[in-house]
């Protein structure tokens, strides 16, 4: 099996590493992370470094892909830069959940996540460095642009389109042939009937606040 890392180190990062370790297409090496100190032991692996030794690791042994563990999307995006930058020529890996149920001609870019319980119907696309969390669903013909994110139990129609780094939270719905702009955020719980625009965070079942953010604003916990 070829040998990887996983840059972060959070549960996000975990429920990865887990994922990982059920499908056996990769040996695990251990973690990055920028925050917590070298010798952690995170999920039965330890944290190894941060990205400035990510040469020396890569070389020391044999990296030949990494995964990218940050669930906040723009950080994500952040990250992928970086490495890209550091290691040009590092694989960046997908994971797909064995208890996921895929159509079979749905896309799955590079770098996404995709986790257990997860629905994609046909005629779907995921970007590249998606999430689609557990028990999310994406229906037919829809599409998430790159470093957008579903989060646990997300209810999305056919025909819906996500844009770049916008995120759908915990347990909210769209219905068909809506349109999510870019660097939007959709609250838990929400309801979504008419599409959003781009760089808005909206709430409400249904939708009934529609605000202004930037891109960086946190949406996280």
């Amino acid at each position: 099996m070829k040998n990887i890392l996983i840059y972060g180190a959070s549960g996000h990062a975990k429920v990865i590493a887990d994922i990982i370790l059920g499908n056996k297409d990769y040996n695990i090496i251990g973690f990055l992370d920028s925050f917590k100190p070298i010798n952690e032991d995170i999920f039965g692996f330890k944290i190894l470094g941060n990205l400035n030794t990510l040469p020396e690791l890569i070389d020391k042994h044999n990296i030949h892909g990494i995964i990218i563990g940050i669930g906040d999307n723009t950080l994500r995006k952040k990250a992928y830069i970086k490495i890209s930058k550091i290691a040009p020529n590092l694989e960046f890996v997908s994971a797909v959940h064995k208890n996921a149920i895929i159509a079979n001609d749905v896309v799955i870019s590079e770098g996404s996540v995709i986790m257990p319980g997860t629905i994609v119907n046909v005629n779907a696309k995921i970007g590249r460095f998606c999430i689609l969390n557990t028990k999310s669903s994406l229906d037919h013909d829809s599409e998430m642009d790159d470093f957008s994110s579903l989060a646990p139990s997300v209810s999305i129609s056919g025909n819906v389109k996500i844009g770049q780094c916008s995120s759908i939270c915990l347990g909210a719905s769209i219905i068909q042939n809506i349109t999510i702009g870019n660097y939007t955020v959709v609250g838990a719980g929400s309801l979504v009937l008419k599409s959003i625009g781009d760089f808005k965070q909206a709430f409400g079942s249904p939708i009934n606040t529609v605000k202004d953010r930037k891109a960086d604003s946190c949406y996280l916990g």
